[in-house]
């Protein structure tokens, strides 16, 4: 059985039988060379492309290959069913964490229901945080932070989910990437090279990954897998961000700062 990403090669791939180059797909799949030959190899063996010569390599669907369509791994089926639980989840641990005169508020900021983010536009997390901390010793003796969630349904964890998050840098104190993940162990401790990948780029970039595993009953187990670095980014941009996606709880925040 060919794996996920195997079957996303041969979608991605013309039907009449044209050529793509291997660069174009490994950019257009947003995944590593080292994972995109490895899926290739796969097809290969399976007879079912031909690869061809040029700059960086072509590949081509075998002439009288059946039209396949990409078989999803299980998983939701809409990435906006994950971002419900992974909100119940933030105000479970998260919340109680801020009490009064303290601030706390999180907020579903990604597109709606069936709906998908237009391409190129990383600038809007699906799940965001805004918290307001009081400390009587320290100076200045409010802190707020604003934590930004980029939410991944398994069928599409990438690499290019690290570049998501870290790119909320701009306005967010700190990053997480939250992907469904349907393998027997935890995905830190996963030898599948997509997880080795994605944590290997989250360290790097000082992102957090959460882990969201289905239960039976219908339910979730999430888990924080990694810490994020925390950031300092421009006030101005952080303030614009939260005026823009927080204005109902604009009030409410003023006076937590005060």
């Amino acid at each position: 059985m060919a794996s996920e990403l195997a079957e996303r090669i041969r979608a991605a791939l013309p039907k009449d039988g044209s050529t793509v180059g291997n660069l174009a797909l490994i950019r257009r799949l947003g995944v590593l060379p080292e994972q995109y030959f490895t899926a290739r190899a796969e097809l290969e063996s399976e007879g079912v492309i031909i690869l061809g010569r040029g700059r960086g390599g072509t590949v081509r669907l075998k002439e009288g290959t059946e039209e396949a369509e990409l078989k999803l791994p299980g998983g939701v089926r809409d990435e906006f069913d994950l971002y419900g639980p992974l909100k119940d989840w933030f105000d479970k641990f998260w919340g109680p964490d801020y009490k009064s005169p303290d601030f706390y508020i999180c907020k579903i900021t990604g597109p709606p229901k069936g709906h998908k983010r237009k391409s190129g536009k990383w600038s809007r997390p699906d799940i965001s945080v805004v918290t307001v901390a009081t400390s009587e010793f320290f100076i200045p003796p409010k802190t707020l932070e604003v934590t930004t969630v980029e939410v991944k349904r398994y069928s599409d964890v990438s690499v290019v989910a690290v570049f998501e998050a870290a790119s909320h840098g701009k306005f967010g104190h700190q990053s997480y990437v939250a992907v469904e993940w349907l393998g027997s162990e935890d995905i830190d401790k996963s030898d599948d090279p997509l997880a080795e990948a994605l944590f290997k780029e989250a360290r790097r970039f000082g992102v957090g990954v959460i882990q969201m595993r289905p239960k039976g009953d219908g339910g979730w187990d999430i888990d924080e897998r990694l810490e994020p670095d925390r950031l300092n980014p421009d006030p101005r941009d952080c303030s614009q961000f939260i005026e823009e996606n927080f204005e109902e709880q604009a009030r409410a925040l003023r006076n937590a700062m005060k």
